[in-house]
């Protein structure tokens, strides 16, 4: 555990002062090496989405969906992301269809396939009424094998999300995250993410639940919030 601490610490000294020979501009080291990060998860948004007031959310069971020549996803993949993305969508401003209605309207569809996911989840929202269906897919889970500082091989994570308008029939939103754990030596810039996890190899439940947050946080961005009537106005105050 020292030796981790040890080498973690002079791996951060050894990067600062190298930044900092480096930079010419204002930015301190820290700061260059948040900017110069990879980001894991690419969002997209229509421009209308901000004029959509939804208030009433379905969120489906997410689907397996390997592509061909995939590995095999690890058990139970698919409902570790769906748990994930359910508690990171309860409370807030929307209001969640209950999970029960939902399973009862997908289980009386045909079975749901990454070629029929778009149009069965248009199906679920009419049924139930909502403004909008969060659903999407998981294409790789792969869960890490070895110890938490010493893996023979990372975890791996991609999975894609989508939020439909009911009204309009459009997907506002969509979001895919990957990500595969690398070492501290493979690739500097994963230095925040490598502390943060304390130089430890995350399992592949740990690598969901993030992306899960990163996207979700995305979509409650991107989204229009509507005023809180309680709240009084800024000419009231």
């Amino acid at each position: 555990m020292k030796t981790n601490s040890a080498l973690a610490a002079t791996c951060l000294a050894l990067i600062i002062v190298a930044l900092a020979g480096c930079s010419a501009g204002s930015k301190s080291p820290t700061q260059m090496v948040q900017d110069l990060q990879p980001t894991d998860l690419n969002a997209h948004a229509v421009l209308a989405i901000k004029q959509v007031v939804i208030n009433r959310i379905a969120v489906m069971p997410i689907i397996a969906d390997v592509p061909f020549g995939g590995e095999q996803l690890a058990a139970g993949a698919a409902d570790t992301i769906t748990a994930e993305v359910y508690q990171q969508t309860s409370g807030g401003s929307w209001t969640l269809v209950p999970q029960n209605r939902v399973m009862q309207e997908v289980q009386a569809l045909p079975p749901v396939t990454g070629a029929n996911l778009d149009t069965t989840a248009i199906q679920v929202g009419e049924a139930l009424s909502a403004d909008a269906v969060l659903y999407g897919k998981v294409v790789r889970y792969q869960e890490r094998v070895g110890a938490d500082y010493s893996a023979e091989r990372p975890a791996s994570v991609a999975f894609t999300l989508k939020l439909v308008d009911m009204k309009t029939k459009v997907i506002l939103w969509t979001a895919r995250f990957a990500r595969t754990q690398q070492p501290l030596g493979a690739n500097f810039f994963n230095l925040p993410n490598f502390l943060q996890n304390k130089g430890q190899w995350l399992q592949a439940g740990d690598i969901a639940r993030e992306g899960v947050t990163e996207a979700i946080t995305n979509l409650r961005n991107s989204l229009y919030t509507q005023p809180n009537p309680a709240s009084p106005s800024p000419s009231a105050q």
